[in-house]
């Protein structure tokens, strides 16, 4: 007899949450203009870091009362690995930070770059998103763009705070 953990799979939402928070980190330690590239790459670093380790305490905790016969670390193993995505989420803004980091983009434009990148992600996980949904090709370049808009949104509270 399987387990029920097993039998239903976990939602898989950290990548897309993973995006948003990546960005909102970006966007409030770069609207004061400030912020050089290095404190914002250890600030989305340092953050996914943190929420990674919440939302795997947090699944664990719930599923050790609901299956309290499982084992911590297997279920710590088993959100470690849903809840993955949270981490891989800054890895694409990192690339102009860097580059801002060893100077060959000025803070600015790492800051964008960033930005940019971040809204490309989740244009990625909205086409994910609608494939997994079997939708065809404009179906997911539509939940992409949704996505993107979400993004943009986050950007225009930037710009008129900035």
């Amino acid at each position: 007899m399987s387990d029920p953990v097993d039998d239903v799979p976990p939602p898989r939402s950290g990548g897309l949450y993973g995006t948003v928070l990546v960005l909102a980190v970006i966007i409030a330690l770069t609207k004061s203009g400030q912020a050089e590239a290095a404190v914002v790459l250890g600030g989305i670093l340092i953050t996914s870091l943190v929420f990674f380790v919440v939302h795997v305490y947090a699944d664990t905790l719930a599923s050790r009362v609901r299956y309290p016969e499982r084992r911590w670390r297997d279920l710590a193993r088993q959100h470690a690995y849903h809840e993955a995505p949270i981490l891989t989420a800054p890895l694409g803004p990192a690339i102009p930070l860097l580059l801002g980091v060893v100077g060959v983009l000025s803070r600015e434009a790492a800051g964008w770059g960033a930005i940019g990148m971040g809204l490309l992600g989740l244009f990625g996980w909205g086409l994910a998103v609608g494939r997994a949904l079997g939708y065809r090709h404009g179906g997911s370049v539509l939940i992409g763009l949704l996505n993107v808009g979400l993004g943009a949104m986050m950007v225009g509270l930037k710009v008129l705070v900035h």
